[in-house]
């Protein structure tokens, strides 16, 4: 609250204030439905691995699953990590090929999760196109790695709000 009272401070009172307070709003909003999003990818990600594993039948499914999902929070390097993990854990177990299926299964989750699911569940909070998203994401990879990754959707998404109230501003409705 002191952060936004400090902010707001350097606006003049009346309507510059108001407008200044209502991106602020906005952009909490965003930033808030994006956090709640990569939560959501989390769980969805630990329940569905979490069920693979038991079906595949490897020891210490649940930790595993519970795994994916907390490894799921850090982009690229995560579900990298993860499947290194539960690969090696696989064909350490009593049955080799089980590393082989959990591989398979992996590699089509991250491609179902990652280009279908995952832009579909951050789309709903913060009113971005899926393809932006993807867009987004390799671009971030692209100027600063795996920082790049993490922030990439929150920037694009916070400059969307600002991009939408100037336009709102100048009495323009976009593109």
């Amino acid at each position: 609250n002191q952060f936004r009272l400090a902010i707001l401070r350097m606006f003049p009172p009346g309507r510059w204030r108001y407008r200044a307070e209502v991106v602020m709003a906005d952009v909490n909003m965003t930033l808030a439905a994006y956090v709640r999003a990569q939560l959501i990818s989390c769980i969805i990600i630990g329940v569905i691995c979490t069920a693979a594993f038991y079906v595949i039948g490897l020891k210490y499914a649940l930790l595993l699953g519970i795994l994916a999902g907390i490894f799921e929070f850090v982009p690229l390097l995560g579900p990298l990590a993860i499947a290194l993990i539960v690969t090696t854990t696989a064909a350490a177990g009593d049955d080799p090929r089980k590393a082989l299926y959990v591989a398979i299964f992996l590699i089509i989750l991250r491609i179902v999760h990652d280009y279908y699911t995952y832009p579909r569940i951050v789309r709903g909070g913060i009113h971005m196109h899926p393809l932006a998203i993807i867009l987004s994401v390799l671009a971030g990879e692209q100027v600063a790695g795996i920082p790049g990754v993490f922030l990439s959707i929150p920037i694009v998404a916070v400059a969307t709000v600002f991009y939408r109230h100037i336009l709102e501003h100048q009495g323009r409705r976009g593109l």
